[in-house]
């Protein structure tokens, strides 16, 4: 026995699996708005962590500059002070040789301070300050194609967001349309009596 499909049977069935479509779409729309808002958050915290990345490394080549000034100081000081050791040695009477040979000693071990203060002023400066300060950039970077990378799923969270909210619009044009079609069969049929 077969047994005829009316059209109502139809149109309920389409309705019913176009209302499924529409909320699967309304399921997957919220799920892409997490996974964009999700998105945006963590840009947000990459790019914080970038600006401290380089704050970090703009300290650094802060220390560095001023262990590079201290050691350039000392070095300066020691210069100095052996200038006015040869001095005190050049200006000591000739007869005292024991005094001048004293002034002279110091004066060598003062200008030997001073030239290793002076050549330790860039390698301090490098290893406290410049290193550093290159990490610091290598981790903003770090962080900069992080967050670069969560607004590209960001955005791509928002094209689809797009695509559903489209598709969610035509599956109701569909279900109206099927509306409209069961309307006009039955009033066709009601006309027809």
């Amino acid at each position: 026995m077969t047994q005829a499909i009316s059209g109502s049977s139809v149109t309920s069935f389409a309705a019913q699996l176009a209302e499924l479509l529409i909320q699967n779409e309304t399921v997957q729309a919220e799920a892409d708005r997490s996974q964009r808002d999700a998105a945006r958050a963590a840009y947000l915290s990459n790019a914080q962590a970038q600006v401290e990345a380089l704050h970090a490394a703009a300290d650094a080549t802060e220390i560095g500059a001023l262990a590079g000034a201290a050691f350039s100081i000392a070095g300066g000081a020691c210069a100095i002070g052996a200038a006015e050791c040869k001095f005190d040695a050049q200006t000591t009477a000739r007869s005292d040789t024991l005094t001048i040979a004293g002034h002279t000693r110091e004066a060598n071990y003062l200008q030997s301070a001073s030239k290793g203060f002076c050549d330790l002023a860039g390698p301090a400066k490098a290893l406290i300050g410049d290193g550093p300060a290159e990490h610091g950039k290598a981790e903003a970077k770090r962080f900069e194609t992080l967050a670069e990378q969560q607004k590209w799923q960001a955005s791509d969270a928002s094209t689809e967001i797009d695509k559903t909210n489209r598709l969610g619009d035509k599956l109701l044009d569909l279900v109206q349309s099927l509306n409209q079609a069961q309307d006009s069969a039955t009033n066709a049929v009601i006309g027809r009596i």
